[in-house]
Parts: C-alpha cells; structure tokens; sequence
C-alpha cells in the first residue's frame, strides 16, 4: 500500500467483509441452495455455519491491531521518503566535505534508524500531536514484536488513522505521500 487512504479503505473492506461472511454463516448458511454448484464446490460443501462465525470472529479479533501496524507502517515509510527527498534536495548545494558527510551519516539515521527519532525533529512544529503520533507507534512497536510486553497504552485504527492524517497534513504531504 502506498498510501493512508488506501491502508484505511483495506481495513473498512477487510472489516465489512468479515461481518458480512459472519452474518451469512450465522444467519443463511443452511438456506442456500445446497444442490446446486454450491453443492459441488469442494470448498465450500463441508462449511459448517459455526465454522465460519468462529472463523470471522477471530479474524475480527486481530483485525484492528493488524490495522494499526498496517496504517502506521505506511506512515513511516511515507515520513522516511518525504524527510530524505528533502535532504537529497538540500545535499546538492553543500560544497563542504565534512559536512557533507555528516548530512549522509544522517541519511543513513533516516534510512534505517529507529523512526521515533526522526519524529523527534517535528516536535517543533506540533509537539502534541508527534507525541499522538509516537502513541501510535508504540502500540504498532508491541503489536509487531508479538505483544510479549505490557500493553503500552491501546490505540484504535481510526484513532491512528485520524493521527497520522493529520501529521501528514501540517507537513503538507499529500496523501499519495507526495508534496
């Protein structure tokens, strides 16, 4: 996924669809026409109703912390390419040797560095919502590395997504992650 909007759309579709596949296990499974092609189809004949609820319901379950590792893993890279087409941009101009080396030292931080510090820069801007923003991120941090921790405080996918649009946007970065 390229960018948040379309992260966002992924989750509501993969949520709505998951209800919709519950509902009819739930409530039409055992009326549909069974001796039809239904019938033939090896993958779907030996589908029980409490199969597919259970099924969905796990799904469900997982689904908003998948999202906000999703939403906010599209963020960083987003924030990673904008922040260093901006440094590329300003390296062109630098005649100096050491600093020049000093500005590809901190491409590589940008790189491949943690990303709370490239979040760190933004403080300045709107200290408030990077620190929104760096909730979100611990959250995706301990989703992503098997929730073995405790539970840093819980954020849900529309709260992350609303974040993290927002940040974008005092940046001015479009939502495609271009200026």
């Amino acid at each position: 996924m390229i960018d948040l909007d379309e992260a966002w759309s992924w989750y509501v579709t993969t949520r709505n669809q998951l209800h919709l596949f519950a509902r009819l296990g739930q409530k039409h499974w055992a009326g549909l026409p069974w001796e039809g092609s239904l019938g033939r189809d090896d993958h779907l004949k030996g589908l029980e109703s409490e199969a597919i609820v259970a099924g969905s319901e796990f799904c469900l379950e997982h689904l908003d912390d998948f999202a906000v590792l999703i939403l906010f893993s599209v963020f960083e890279s987003i924030i990673r390419d904008q922040v260093l087409s901006e440094v590329e941009d300003e390296k062109g101009r630098i005649r100096n040797e050491v600093v020049l080396q000093i500005v590809n030292d901190g491409t590589e931080v940008i790189e491949h560095g943690g990303f709370y510090r490239v979040l760190q820069v933004f403080k300045g801007r709107d200290a408030g919502l990077v620190e929104a923003v760096n909730q979100v991120r611990r959250y995706r941090n301990w989703v992503a590395h098997g929730r073995r921790t405790s539970q840093p405080d819980s954020v849900d996918p529309e709260t992350a997504f609303r974040r993290l649009k927002n940040f974008l946007g005092i940046l001015g970065i479009g939502a495609a992650g271009g200026s």
